[in-house]
Order: structure tokens, then sequence, then C-alpha cells
């Protein structure tokens, strides 16, 4: 399933400008860490950042690109699958964090600060639908 997720976020995200702006904000966050602690904690956010985001554009081209491709009123969105995909981005993400926590206390603002980036990076890298 996630390599599916995987295809369809390469086919909607413009991928050079994406990761060139991803690996700069978060090499902008690591120079703010402290030991080899926090740079693993700082990565493991950025992987689940990058998770979750995949699983983000899933779940819109679920509810907006699938329906409108099917022009008929039949179309229902798979309530099930997009519920599934909400829980799987909210656990990737509070268990991102609380690792981040765990291993940084306080100074987790830094990856939290570059996920908030990292969101504005993907809005801007979108491609238009087809």
């Amino acid at each position: 399933m996630l390599c599916v997720i995987f295809v369809k976020f390469l086919n909607k995200i413009n991928l050079k400008r994406y990761l060139l702006g991803s690996v700069l904000t978060t090499g902008v966050a690591l120079a703010f860490s402290q030991n080899s602690t926090e740079v693993i904690a700082i990565l493991v956010i950025y992987l689940a950042t990058i998770l979750n985001q995949f699983l983000l554009v899933e779940v819109i081209m679920e509810l907006v690109t699938e329906r409108a491709s099917n022009l008929s009123r039949t179309y229902r969105v798979n309530k099930i699958k997009v519920a599934l995909l909400f829980v799987l981005k909210l656990l990737i993400l509070f268990g991102a964090l609380s690792l981040g926590i765990h291993l940084m206390g306080k100074r987790v603002l830094i990856p939290l600060l570059n996920y908030v980036v990292l969101i504005f990076v993907l809005g801007l890298n979108l491609k238009d639908a087809e």
C-alpha cells in the first residue's frame, strides 16, 4: 500500500524541488542541534514528516481528484480508507514527536518548526491536477 502511495506522491509533486527544499530546511534544523542525539531526533522527525506528507497527498487525492475524474454522481469516497490513513498519519506524527520530546526535551521546537516549513515546501511543489 505504501508503494502505491509513494508512486502517487511522485506523480503529484515536483520531486527535485521538493527534495531540495526539504533537505535545505532540514539542514538548517540540523545546524541547531547540539549533539548526536538531537541529530537522530531531527532526522527521525524528518522521515516521519515525509511519510506523513505521502499519506496527506493520498488522502487529498482520494477526496478530491478521484471524485473529479469520475463525473457520475454515484462515486463514493472510501471512508474507511480515508479514516485509516488519517489514523496512520496521527500515529506516525505523535510517535515521532514523542520520541523527539524524549530525546530533545524543550528543544523539540526545532524539528517542529521544520515540520511546519515542510508543509509549505510541499504546497509550493504540488503539480496542478491534470
